[in-house]
């Protein structure tokens, strides 16, 4: 089945670009997921009264936490995955696969060093980072710390009434959204769902990447997309 229209009249498909990691710097924030693209991107957003969705599928401040002394991973005693840092109030370690939870540590459990160094970038850092480069925009997350039930209605409810400029989020935000003001949507790290173990993965990566694609642009007014690679070949 072809669908040849949009929901509303008018409304056409978005511009897609590919920003290669490889050559585009970061921002002024300094990480490389919110590159000068990306920057440069929300500043025209937000001047023209639009509103933006980030799309990173993974949720937290830190995925990882290591040792700088010796390279050991907070890992779950249980799972023996590293154990994914989120700094809302107390910060904490947690295990996504069985919820173990402890206080995040002065020293590492291995060696005793007191070097610990937070590796990569989760929606809340990217919520955080991004208060702090836009200080006057509204800015919230979705993922499943923050909306859980019934939550995340009341937050879908606050960007239909515009009352969010910038949305951050797992694939909460990739379907099923209809907001006609949404005007920029940005895949931060197309890498990250590229190499796995599934053979499926490049293809599960595509459709998720046409899905969240497609909450750009819904309105009068044209949408962009963002995906940032540093494979843009693939």
């Amino acid at each position: 089945l072809s669908l040849r229209e949009r929901a509303r009249a008018g409304a056409v498909l978005p511009s897609v670009s590919l920003v290669d990691l490889r050559r585009v710097g970061p921002g002024p924030g300094g990480n490389k997921l919110l590159s000068l693209s990306l920057y440069r991107a929300l500043e025209r957003v937000l001047a023209e009264r639009g509103q933006a969705i980030l799309f990173l599928n993974r949720r937290g401040f830190a995925p990882s936490v290591l040792c700088e002394s010796c390279g050991k991973i907070c890992e779950c005693p249980s799972c023996a995955v590293a154990l994914t840092l989120h700094r809302v109030g107390r910060p904490r370690l947690t295990c996504h696969y069985c919820d173990y939870s402890t206080v995040l540590p002065d020293t590492c459990a291995a060696c005793g060093g007191r070097s610990l160094a937070e590796e990569g970038a989760g929606t809340e850092r990217i919520e955080s980072l991004l208060v702090s480069l836009f200080p006057n925009a509204r800015v919230a997350r979705l993922d499943r710390d923050v909306a859980a039930g019934r939550k995340s209605e009341r937050l879908l409810d606050r960007m239909r009434k515009r009352e969010i400029d910038i949305l951050v989020g797992t694939q909460m935000v990739t379907k099923g959204h209809d907001f006609p003001n949404v005007t920029l949507v940005v895949v931060l790290n197309a890498d990250q769902g590229l190499f796995s173990t599934d053979f499926r993965a490049s293809e599960r990566l595509a459709q998720t990447i046409v899905q969240v694609a497609g909450r750009a642009g819904r309105g009068e007014r044209a949408g962009e997309v963002l995906i940032q690679t540093e494979y843009p070949e693939h």
